[in-house]
């Protein structure tokens, strides 16, 4: 898929001391939403406030036993990279990582465990104009137990 460095991933808000600033604004708000909750719900998340960060928003909808995730949005920062658009589209078969086991383990722990995941993934992207820096992925549960939904944010460094 491209260029690799050291991959890190840290579950729970310790990444905040070694993040971007991007992928600090989306926990940051992500978590503000919560309002003494586990995990806000997807109704608590309202586009217009995070503007600027929407095009490294993925929406993903969790179905449980067995684990199913599907794109319900890929924004357009992740479409670029990828080069096509996965909406709609089954997670395990389109995961877009550094390689797709761990993209796919990130989901899982979320959705299993409603726990926020951090991965450090500084690798060039198929679009050579874009390195990821970064992934944060936090959990959305519409009763405030199961996870539904997972809002990832995805931030990238543009070489032009």
């Amino acid at each position: 898929m491209g260029e690799r460095g050291q991959y890190q991933r840290i579950i729970g808000p310790g990444f905040l001391e070694i993040c971007s600033p991007r992928i600090r604004q989306a926990y940051e708000y992500w978590d503000s939403k919560r309002r003494g909750r586990p995990m806000p719900s997807r109704a608590d998340i309202d586009p217009n406030e995070i503007r600027d960060l929407l095009p490294g928003i993925i929406l993903i909808d969790v179905a449980h036993d067995p684990l199913r995730l599907t794109y319900r949005l890929v924004g357009t920062d992740e479409v670029e990279a990828r080069g096509y658009d996965p909406t709609g589209k089954d997670v395990g078969e389109h995961v877009f990582a550094v390689t797709p086991a761990f993209g796919l383990e990130t989901y899982a722990l979320a959705a299993a465990r409603g726990v926020v995941v951090y991965d450090q993934e500084p690798w060039s992207a198929p679009n050579p104009r874009l390195c990821e820096v970064g992934s944060v992925v936090m959990p959305l549960s519409s009763d405030g137990k199961t996870v539904n939904k997972l809002m990832a944010f995805c931030d990238y460094r543009r070489s032009d």
